[in-house]
């Protein structure tokens, strides 16, 4: 027997420990998948539509026809005043073209061995400057945009390599990039698609945002961080506005390399627009991460619901084993119980009967008779009370008056019989209890003579006698308090949560065979709570003097109604 229970003890362990290994598993791989898959998901997300974006832009700026290819036809200006007439309806043709105005300014700069001067024209006229603009001075390499030192909403196009005259012109445009981004790109990209749009900022960047980069990292506690604390970060792609126009100088094509110059230095910072994503109206990679957030949550949650629920089953299932292993030893305990007064009066009854007993001892076997009737009655209604309670058939007790020198009188006659057996000595003290009260006087007669069967059975050792003290005194304002004191042996720390429980004998009971149901603690504690009453334990116990006595002290509180009160 002991071997199969450690066998079931082995392998109740190792499969809780292995389903517990199992969902951790689970949750790990969980948890890191969701990293992963959040990542790729929101990356591949931006990378295209900022692909989009920069396509856009590039779109934009090859309608406007400023291409180094359309100057071809300025190969055969013969001079400076074809040149400028050339540029200035090559100027007035682009604003025709772009309804924003855009083009502000359109120059150019000679360079030659003799001559390096910045021609621009503006306003309906030709303007000269001996000195080159500082962010131009380098700028002749290839076509490409850069920022206007003097006004930060503007870049240069530049277009060098043309030759007259033998002189190499450099071709410039000032461009007002913003309006531009405003007027034109914005609004052919803005509106992606039903659930998603676009934000633009221009020379700004939003509190707390975030410029999206490809080394993109995802966290769900951070998800849960910001929501929690209302943290919005929006997440902003970033469109540089100092661009190369060309990849390949041999072949001209028509889109944009979207790249800072790195062959250009310059103190002030370049500009760039930046836009930020939205979807339905939200951020959108806050509403993805939160959408994610709340999927592994709930996939997390469902994981720990399959091992909550798995250590429920198991728990009921080694609860369900206990209580089969009390109930049979609740059924022997009954048995040997019930059988030893069935067969005292049996006994006593056939020598009555057979005419062997005389005369003067006939009260002796009727007062044996009598008190092991008592005992079986005894037991017999614990059992029907266990069974009422059990089913919720119980009905509240009946307040009404009773007398405290009632309850003192009946506990000694209930009790007087295992007093006798045991040799224990009972101490009742109620002096400092009102006369009178309102209560239930059986329920707490129950209580109190379950509370001193159970001292006498097990406070102290067998041939060995004690005291068991019962005391009552008000405590103010509405509650009476009993107690049940012994200076026995007490009750072992792992075995106090349990005393109370249905069926339950201590290691000591089951040792010395001591007789009982485990059934009388039990039923205490529910009439007690069916009164509105509480019943304690402690073990050791300190007494009013401050002593700590190793016995077991129970403590039952009642509520206190006064006699004039009913």
């Amino acid at each position: 027997m002991n071997i199969r229970n450690t066998k079931n003890i082995f392998f109740s362990r190792l499969s809780t420990i292995s389903v517990l290994v199992s969902i951790i598993t689970l949750i790990i791989f969980q948890y890191h998948w969701v990293i992963s898959s959040a990542e790729k998901d929101l990356s591949e997300l931006y990378r295209n539509y900022t692909f989009r974006i920069f396509s856009a832009v590039s779109d934009n700026f090859s309608m406007l026809s400023t291409q180094e290819e359309k100057f071809d036809s300025f190969k055969e200006i013969k001079n400076e005043k074809e040149l400028q007439e050339a540029l200035v309806s090559k100027f007035n043709n682009l604003n025709s073209i772009d309804n924003n105005q855009c083009f502000k300014s359109i120059s150019y700069i000679k360079n030659s061995r003799t001559d390096k001067s910045y021609i621009f024209y503006s306003s309906n006229s030709w303007k000269y400057h001996k000195s080159v603009p500082d962010e131009l001075v380098n700028e002749i390499k290839g076509p490409s945009l850069i920022p206007d030192a003097s006004d930060k909403d503007s870049v240069w196009i530049i277009f060098p390599g043309i030759k007259i005259n033998n002189n190499r012109i450099t071709i410039i445009y000032n461009f007002n990039i913003l309006s531009f981004y405003r007027n034109k790109v914005e609004k052919s990209v803005s509106i992606i698609n039903d659930n998603y749009n676009l934000k633009w900022y221009y020379n700004q960047t939003v509190e707390n945002a975030v410029i999206w980069k490809d080394n993109y990292s995802y966290s769900p506690f951070r998800v849960l961080k910001n929501k929690i604390f209302s943290i919005d970060s929006p997440s902003l792609i970033e469109v540089p506005i100092h661009i190369l126009m060309f990849n390949n100088k041999e072949k001209r094509t028509e889109k944009l390399l979207f790249e800072h110059r790195k062959d250009y230095s310059i103190n002030n910072p370049f500009p760039s627009v930046y836009v930020d994503i939205l979807y339905n109206g939200k951020t959108l990679r806050q509403s993805k991460e939160y959408m994610l957030t709340i999927q592994w949550l709930m996939s997390l949650l469902l994981l720990i619901g399959i091992a909550a629920a798995y250590f429920v089953i198991l728990y009921q299932i080694n609860k369900l084993k206990k209580l089969r292993i009390k109930e049979k030893e609740f059924v022997a305990s009954v048995t040997h119980e019930l059988r030893t007064p069935l067969t005292v009066i049996h006994s006593a009854a056939d020598n009555i009967k057979s005419g062997i007993i005389l005369p003067e001892k006939l009260e002796q076997y009727g007062n044996m008779i009598s008190r092991q009737s008592d005992r079986l009655s005894s037991m017999i209604e614990g059992i029907l009370l266990f069974s009422r309670l059990e089913g919720k058939a119980e009905k509240p007790p009946q307040l009404k008056a009773l007398k405290i020198s009632d309850i003192s009188k009946n506990l000694k006659m209930y009790t007087q019989s295992i007093m006798d057996e045991s040799g224990n000595t009972l101490e009742i003290n109620f002096g400092s209890l009102p006369n009178k009260l309102i209560s239930d006087r059986e329920t707490i007669e129950l209580i109190l003579t379950n509370l001193i069967t159970n001292s006498c059975k097990h406070a102290y050792q067998k041939n060995e006698a004690g005291l068991i003290r019962v005391r009552g005194h008000v405590q103010l304002p509405h509650s009476i308090i009993f107690t049940v004191e012994d200076d026995g042996c007490g009750i072992k720390k792992s075995e106090i949560k349990h005393i109370f429980e249905p069926f339950f004998r201590g290691d000591n009971s089951l040792n010395e065979q001591i007789t009982g149901s485990g059934l009388g603690l039990f039923l205490s504690k529910k009439k007690a709570n069916l009164l509105g009453a509480s019943l304690k334990v402690k073990s050791p116990y300190e007494r009013s003097d401050e002593r700590i006595r190793e016995g077991s002290s129970f403590i039952l509180k009642i509520p206190y109604y006064k006699k004039e009160e009913e």
